[in-house]
């Protein structure tokens, strides 16, 4: 394990950012705080938001690693006995694992609260990925875990103050039921240079961590878009497993209007498993059929047979009631009723 030493003096994630940028070849010890780190001494860190790469993604970073090695020094901090936890570089971990390397070019960080480690976790991972690119449920935990280190820190209270007290509007047009979610992207109202979100869309995603695993799964999917599930999100955990079963049994599909119809049954308490299937399966928005017969129109070549444009409309209907009456005397055993109000 490396020796300890002072941890550098920097005022902000950027300049982290930047230090880690600038130290492209490792060394034991450098001055600018990058030192060579056995991989065996590293352990993810306890409660990491983001999914790791798999697939083609982490094939082309080995790849990379093999070819060039760890260009960018990972973040740790001591883990108590011994050891480092992974702030910053899962991924780069990984992959140099698979690549075959020893050790991996580090930034040491001590002294650091929980709040402050959180805060770098999540700071990092918003630098160096796009929001784009983040699933809804690791962009949901990860805003989680920056908003309740910042309340314990004590950092950017006043925006911390925003985002709580930001209402979430039924419909405010821009982020109506199109709203695309999952790795293609998610709208917002304004991004920062530092990847800040609005407070209302802030508080969307922190709503879905209140999902149930099963509908959370749907949302990265795309088969379940951002606005239809914050109205899920306040839905009881048992009332949203009952939308998760018909869904999966009877493949209903959720909508924004059906979302906030079920939103406001839990909310009036009247959410059972047979108001829940009739809301997804439309019945509930189905129009009853009508019991009135369609009007009947007399084709024009019928019309013009028998009358002239000069007709007036009462006369022909005179006529038409006449002709009907003394058919349906000569066929009684058809039993219509010449009274009835289909025929007058």
């Amino acid at each position: 394990m490396a020796s300890k030493r002072p941890t550098p003096k920097l005022s902000s994630i950027d300049e982290l950012l930047l230090l880690s940028e600038e130290s492209k070849v490792p060394e034991t010890v450098t001055g600018t705080g990058v030192t060579q780190l056995l991989l065996s001494d590293l352990v993810p860190f306890h409660n990491h938001p983001f999914k790791l790469y798999e697939g083609n993604k982490l094939d082309e970073l080995v790849e990379s690693v093999m070819e060039n090695g760890v260009l960018i020094p990972i973040i740790v901090r001591p883990k108590e006995p011994n050891g480092y936890e992974i702030l910053s570089g899962h991924n780069r971990v990984n992959a140099a694992k698979a690549a075959g390397l020893i050790s991996v070019p580090s930034i040491i960080m001590d002294n650091l609260t929980e709040a402050e480690a959180v805060i770098i976790v999540v700071d990092t991972n918003f630098h160096q990925r796009s929001i784009q690119d983040m699933l809804p449920s690791e962009l949901a935990r990860a805003l989680h875990m920056q908003l309740e280190a910042c309340k314990e820190a004590r950092q950017k209270q006043g925006r911390i103050n925003e985002i709580e007290n930001a209402e979430i509007p039924g419909d405010d047009g821009e982020n109506s039921e199109g709203v695309p979610v999952g790795h293609r992207g998610k709208s917002v109202f304004e991004v920062s240079h530092k990847n800040d979100m609005s407070p209302t869309n802030i508080k969307r995603y922190l709503r879905l961590n209140h999902l149930v695993p099963e509908l959370l799964e749907r949302v990265d999917q795309g088969e379940i878009k951002l606005r239809p599930a914050v109205d899920l999100s306040y839905l009881k955990p048992e009332e949203q497993q009952t939308v998760e079963t018909l869904i999966q049994e009877q493949g209903y599909k959720v909508d924004m209007k059906k979302s906030e119809l079920l939103r406001g049954k839990s909310e009036s308490r009247n959410c059972n498993e047979q108001t829940i299937r009739a809301v997804l399966s439309g019945e509930v928005t189905r129009r009853p059929k009508s019991k009135t017969p369609a009007p009947f129109k007399l084709k024009h070549k019928i019309y013009t047979k028998y009358f002239t444009p000069d007709s007036k409309a009462a006369e022909v209907e005179e006529i038409i009631d006449k002709a009907l009456a003394l058919y349906f005397s000569q066929h009684p055993k058809e039993n219509h009723d010449p009274d009835k109000e289909e025929f007058q």
